[in-house]
């Protein structure tokens, strides 16, 4: 439930960081873009004020050198009259002038057609300054009259219609390109100002925007807290309730959450626990006891195990541990959860039972062995000949009796085997010899459920080094079930089979199967099949569960599958000796 909550608390901040971070980074370019646009028009306005001002300053120009080239004109023809020095004087003053005009003209520079144009009105006004001068020369030398015979020639009046044209040509196209820039500039400070004007509207929007989200989040957000708070205080009153240790371990071992359990169990407080190091409470040797599966939870495994632990209160008790691996969006592990029960009553009622079970089973064994055996003279008729109907009760009660012996005899090995006290006598034999025996002692057993036991032998007298009595027990259990659950007329088959290390034995019958839904406890301690047909069948439940004890402990495996086209297989395993396997 807090981790739901967290999650929805996580997912709330991720979707405000992302509208926010929209929002802001929207608003920044539209910021970028309304100054960069304004930037653009200034330099526009300034680009075309310094235009206008280099056009008027050229057509001022311009006009300067058209003044100073009439001035020139005047002063030349009334030297060309009086001839006087102080004239010429003034003439060549006023010409300097048209050279001066002449030189700062397009200065600014210009397109490529009315840098041609100043080219084409730079060589007529030379060429007029020429004409000028020659009149000039003319008047030194030959007079009055032959000046004014070239002056009359019409060359100057054609240079000077020339000189006119080209003067108001540039002005024109000066005055035209100062008018489009001006336009233009007008256009763009238009635009500018309507994209100014809406990008701050829709700033304001997007502020509003904002700050709307931000209200949704902070109310979200106290939602999510107050949730995650109810979360957590319903969470900690089911861990306070429960009778065990529960704690949430992160990845570097450190305590991230616990229950009341945990601060009775280290006699300390929740503030003492929290970010406390599970290594420092436990304490190395302790801490020695699961290590190994700390070490398996964090590589990502859920794990089970009991140990036995010294408690702070100096009293040793069993307690069984579950660790979980706690996994991010990622799927990395971050830490565990931890479950510990103290299982001590569980253990010590099991030691009780297993104890009065084991004592109870030897204190009946041995008068039923008496009772067997007398009623077994009885029925060889040791005390005499009987009647037809007391053979018959002493035979079934020397039936029930054996019955009876088999059982303990179950439970007693069971006991064994879960307390780790049963004995085996390991050596080196041939199993198929071993089988065959079995099969041959148990034909009178088969013969009694009108069943006939085949076998097929694949090994090549192969050797195991095993406990025989123990690998009987096995063979003959597995026989016995094929026998009792197979149909009248059917044959249990019984397969060798040898491979490059191993020996493979499987007993194989006809019979209804196993159901699904025992089949995964099948070699569980008193499983047993719950149908009508079953229970007239006698047996313990517990044959299949000492199998499986009795072939793991010689290094095998067994298993159980089902049986195409009905009944079912047992097979199981055992090593072959080490000098009888090969590559």
């Amino acid at each position: 439930m807090t981790d739901s909550a967290s999650v929805s608390a996580q997912r709330l901040k991720l979707s405000f960081g992302v509208k926010i971070n929209f929002i802001l980074g929207l608003g920044l370019a539209i910021l970028v873009g309304v100054g960069s646009l304004a930037y653009r028009s200034i330099e526009t306005l300034v680009d075309t004020s310094r235009y206008e001002g280099t056009s008027l300053v050229e057509v001022g120009r311009l006009e300067g050198l058209i003044g100073a080239l009439r001035r020139t004109e005047s002063s030349q023809r009334k030297y060309l009259i009086t001839g006087s020095a102080q004239d010429m004087s003034r003439y060549r003053a006023v010409r300097a002038l048209v050279r001066f005009e002449e030189t700062g003209l397009g200065s600014s520079g210009h397109d490529p057609t009315q840098q041609r144009r100043l080219k084409e009105l730079q060589s007529a006004i030379t060429l007029r300054l020429s004409s000028l001068d020659d009149v000039v020369d003319v008047r030194k030398a030959k007079g009055l009259a032959a000046a004014a015979l070239v002056v009359s020639n019409g060359r100057a009046e054609e240079l000077n219609l020339r000189i006119g044209m080209l003067a108001d040509q540039f002005r024109a196209h000066e005055f035209r390109a100062l008018r489009s820039r001006q336009a233009e500039t007008a256009l763009n400070a238009e635009t500018t100002s309507f994209l100014v004007f809406w990008g701050i509207a829709f700033s304001m929007t997007l502020l509003v925007w904002a700050m709307v989200v931000i209200h949704r989040h902070q109310a979200g957000r106290q939602v999510a807290e107050q949730a995650l708070r109810a979360s957590e205080a319903q969470l900690r009153l089911i861990t306070d309730a429960v009778p065990a240790l529960i704690a949430y371990v992160d990845r570097n071992g450190n305590l991230q959450f616990h229950n009341r359990a945990f601060e009775d169990w280290f006699n300390r407080s929740a503030s003492q626990l929290h970010q406390q190091s599970l290594r420092t409470l436990m304490g190395q040797e302790a801490y020695a006891l699961i290590a190994s599966q700390v070490e398996t939870v964090l590589a990502g495994e859920a794990v089970s195990f009991d140990f036995s632990l010294a408690a702070v209160r100096g009293k040793t008790l069993d307690l069984s541990a579950q660790f979980v691996p706690r996994r991010d969006e990622r799927g990395a592990v971050q830490g565990y959860y931890a479950l510990v029960t103290d299982i001590t009553a569980l253990k010590q009622v099991d030691r009780m039972k297993s104890e009065f079970v084991t004592t109870v089973s030897h204190e009946l064994r041995t008068p039923l062995t008496s009772i067997r055996g007398s009623l077994g003279l009885i029925a060889g008729g040791v005390t005499g000949v009987l009647s037809d109907k007391a053979k018959e009760l002493v035979t079934i009660a020397l039936q029930s009796c054996e019955r009876l012996v088999r059982l303990i005899n179950d439970i007693l090995d069971s006991e064994k085997m879960l307390s780790g006290k049963m004995e085996f006598s390991l050596s080196l034999f041939n199993p198929v010899e071993l089988i065959e025996r079995s099969i041959r002692e148990n034909e009178s057993y088969a013969a009694t459920h009108k069943v006939t036991v085949k076998l097929e032998n694949q090994a090549a007298s192969p050797c195991v080094h095993a406990d025989p009595d123990r690998l009987v027990q096995v063979v003959t259990n597995l026989l016995s079930n094929a026998c009792k659950f197979s149909p009248q007329g059917g044959v249990v088959e019984v397969l060798i089979e040898r491979s490059a290390s191993r020996v493979r034995v499987s007993v194989s019958d006809r019979g209804s199967g196993i159901p699904a839904d025992l089949q995964g406890r099948l070699f569980e301690r008193f499983a047993q099949l719950d149908s009508n047909d079953s229970r007239r069948r006698s047996g313990t439940g517990l044959g299949l569960s000492i199998s499986k004890a009795i072939i793991e402990r010689l290094g095998g495996s067994i298993a159980f599958s089902v049986r195409e086209g009905g009944g079912s297989v047992f097979t199981f395993e055992l090593p072959l000796a080490e000098n009888e396997k090969s590559g």
